[in-house]
């Protein structure tokens, strides 16, 4: 029934309204590859012994007692000892974990349980097994695994009633941020391959920080890509040899038959190489379910747990460097809103490489978190671009018309001076807002941006980032448009323009390895703009940002 319950959930959506009168979409009945969960019915927390379907019974102490060796440490054999029925009842059992399945003909199946038997876990594990009291309900699941047998590895997800677990170290760095940075108000600007943060502190103490890609992240890419498309064009073979009857030949192995057929030699088995088989309006003759064969069904495995790890190590990274931004920045950053989406229809290869929404979502969960453990407010602030403009005004207040290829910010009524992305993020650090709910009602404290130029540190830092500040459209690609263009940090083959005035687009990723198709340089050398690393805007002080890096 809990299985129908989670059905009955998603088709309640679509019928009735909710408390804001929208409707869901009209659900849609999807593969059994994409079926990986069974919800279990969770237990009782008013009435004792009372927990249906999947259970987990004993402690965590008991488990720790049946698997401690002669020498004091913890650990997990290969195959793991059956756990014996108790006397009585399974609400008895104290001893090693164990997961019961009740309700079975030939009796109560009961499988161990393994937990991780290195010493960094065991905080994690008293933190959510301790306490019987709060184990809430258990689903049983199926993930892709590559090396189990099947492909598939199925496990058992226990819900616990609980805080999420957080380290001691990252609890200092909270408690240290709350107590050095909760005054300070912060402004992010957002691009397309690039982030700046800038911050200050009653007007004063102005830190500019910007994240930006690696510069070795191209190579790595490039790599990652070449290695996906060799898996993929592998499975595009197995499948093919596997259901031959499904696919035209190519023109040449249509050739190379009818030549045999003259010959008189016998056909030859070939991999065809054609279109798929398909009716006149363009659909398959036949859906897609061919015969997999094993090594098929273990490449597509990997092929996905690989892509999983890959976006694991950028949300953890981006989760390191979000700590970093909030210790430093305060707890509170503003940030226009802006459509990523939109950006990707146009950037997706260079955004995907960035990801500057992941930053921004870990940036919130990282302000948040540290706020609630101070038991103060905190979060990312999102003010409309209609009523600020950021980009177009100085400190002063003064409205300084820009194109997307000006980046450099010169104020002909105050002669500020300084990268746009610093001084947009500076004025970002001074919105104020009616209701922090509402993007709309941002505004501009000019008086207090105004006050905050006439230091003259704020003048000095803001004019250091004119060396990070070169020609070029940051809101344009930032690479070549040719067809060769294998991501966003450089391209895969060196031809040039005839033209030896071309101007080259500003490089905001880091370093080059080599030209673009459409540069125009001595050959095989990169753009003085192109060779120079991008890290921190601000002078070397306090906490050093590392650059952002994806180092699955």
């Amino acid at each position: 029934m809990h299985l129908a319950d989670s059905v009955w959930a998603a088709i309640e959506r679509h019928l009735f309204a909710d408390s804001r009168g929208q409707r869901f979409g009209k659900p849609r009945v999807g593969r059994w590859y994409d079926f990986t969960r069974i919800p279990g019915r969770a237990r009782s927390h008013t009435r004792r012994a009372k927990w249906e379907t999947f259970r987990l019974h004993g402690t965590l102490s008991g488990h720790r007692q049946a698997y401690t060796g002669a020498d004091g440490r913890f650990f997990q054999p290969r195959a793991m000892r059956p756990v014996p029925a108790p006397g009585g009842c399974w609400w008895s059992h104290e001893g090693s974990l164990v997961m019961v399945f009740t309700g079975l003909g030939a009796g109560d199946l009961a499988l161990p349980v393994r937990l991780p038997a290195s010493p960094s876990n065991q905080p994690i594990l008293d933190h959510h097994l301790s306490d019987p009291d709060r184990w809430h309900k258990v689903d049983l699941v199926r993930r892709r695994d590559p090396v189990a047998a099947g492909g598939w590895r199925y496990e058992a997800h226990l819900m616990v009633l609980t805080t999420p677990y957080v380290s001691p170290g990252t609890a200092r760095r909270r408690a240290t941020a709350a107590r050095e940075s909760a005054g300070r108000k912060a402004g992010v600007d957002v691009n397309v391959s690039n982030v700046t943060v800038a911050s200050h502190e009653n007007g004063e103490d102005l830190r500019i920080t910007r994240i930006e890609r690696y510069a070795g992240d191209g190579e790595d890419t490039r790599r990652r890509a070449a290695k996906k498309r060799r898996r993929e064009r592998a499975l595009e073979r197995s499948r093919r040899a596997a259901n031959p009857g499904q696919y035209h030949l190519s023109r040449r192995q249509q050739e190379r038959a009818q030549r045999r057929a003259d010959a008189g030699r016998p056909p030859q088995a070939v991999i065809p190489k054609g279109p798929r088989k398909s009716r006149s309006d363009g659909k398959a003759l036949q859906a897609y379910r061919d015969r997999l064969s094993r090594s098929y069904r273990r490449g597509r495995a990997a092929l996905a747990a690989e892509a999983a790890s890959t976006a694991q190590a950028k949300r953890d990274h981006a989760r390191r460097i979000a700590g970093a931004i909030v210790l430093r920045h305060g707890l509170r950053p503003a940030v226009e809103e802006c459509s990523l989406s939109a950006w990707a229809r146009r950037w997706g290869r260079s955004l995907h490489a960035f990801s500057p929404g992941m930053l921004l979502t870990a940036i919130q969960r990282e302000a948040v978190a540290t706020a609630t453990q101070a038991c103060l407010s905190g979060g990312l602030l999102r003010a409309s671009t209609r009523t600020t403009a950021l980009s177009q005004h100085c400190l002063c207040g003064r409205r300084v018309e820009k194109t997307l290829t000006d980046r450099v910010h010169r104020c002909p009524l105050c002669g500020l001076v300084g990268d746009r992305d610093a001084v947009s993020a500076t004025l970002a650090a001074h919105l104020v807002f009616m209701d922090p709910a509402d993007p709309s009602t941002a505004a501009v404290d000019f008086f207090a941006a105004g006050a905050s130029l006439q230091c003259p540190a704020t003048r000095e830092i803001l004019r250091n980032t004119l060396e990070l500040a070169a020609p070029g459209r940051q809101d344009a690609p930032s690479e070549s448009t040719a067809p060769t263009a294998l991501d966003g940090s450089s391209a895969g083959d060196t031809w040039r323009t005839p033209s030896a005035a071309a101007m080259v687009a500003r490089r905001n990723v880091g370093t080059a390895l080599r030209p673009t198709p459409d540069e125009t340089v001595p050959c095989g050398r990169t753009t003085p703009d192109r060779a120079r690393m991008r890290t921190d805007l601000s002078p070397p002080r306090g906490n050093k940002l590392p650059s952002l890096r994806d180092s699955s």
